[in-house]
């Protein structure tokens, strides 16, 4: 695997502000209150790793197939040729969770998914989705030393979450082993809604990043960092 993932996409300043790329290995974790934007990030960051020939699995607790499709489409990130290839492999939770018959049990089968973390990268939007109601340590163990075993392959793992839907505890162990930890916000200037995100930690980082990214979303266009805005 290269040492660093590219994301670049036409017309767009993402790649640069986050250094030219991700650093292979990377664990990536973006916190953020409900609808501040982290399945738009890591939709545009997948949207990226795609255009620049990576394969990835995106796992979603919000999305059949079909909506997840559109959802890409009305960001005009176009993912049916990826899926079509297979080099997308999306994986919407909601069926698989139904199938087991106690929450507890989902995990290791999750993490123990070969064709999910066969990828180069792995995406999981949310991270709360995929634990069980009442983690135990032994659980929370299971979970860091995988993550950090795919890391040390090389693989970028990339996890949403809302604080509010995680216990504290385990909430700060995940921040601790992220090498890349970005918290989003959304704030009000002038009747307007101004969304950013905070590099907050950035181990490894191969290029100069900046620290507070404003951003806003359109149709059609996606994600787009704004030149100069109040954060």
């Amino acid at each position: 695997m290269e040492a660093l993932l590219r994301i670049q996409i036409p017309n767009d300043e993402l790649h640069r502000r986050l250094g030219g790329g991700i650093p292979s290995g990377s664990i990536i974790l973006i916190e953020g209150d409900r609808g501040t934007g982290k399945s738009i990030l890591s939709q545009r960051l997948l949207y990226g790793l795609l255009r620049n020939g990576h394969t990835a699995s995106y796992v979603s607790s919000q999305y059949t197939t079909p909506e997840f499709i559109n959802q890409m489409e009305s960001l005009g990130y176009s993912v049916i040729r990826d899926l079509i290839k297979h080099n997308l492999l999306f994986v919407s939770l909601y069926p698989l969770l139904v199938g087991v018959s106690e929450r507890e049990k989902f995990l290791p089968r999750f993490l123990g998914e070969s064709r999910i973390w066969g990828r180069e990268v792995i995406i999981i939007d949310a991270i709360s989705s995929i634990l069980p109601k009442e983690m135990k340590e032994e659980e929370l163990r299971l979970l860091t030393m995988h993550l950090k075993k795919m890391s040390s392959l090389g693989k970028v793992i990339m996890m949403t979450v809302n604080p509010q839907d995680i216990e504290g505890n385990i909430l700060r162990i995940l921040e601790e082993i992220s090498s890349m930890l970005v918290r989003l916000n959304v704030k009000t200037f002038g009747g307007d809604l101004k969304n950013s995100a905070t590099i907050v930690k950035y181990n490894n980082a191969m290029g100069i990043f900046q620290k507070i990214i404003p951003f806003r979303v359109e149709p059609k266009v996606g994600f787009i960092v704004e030149i100069a805005a109040v954060v």
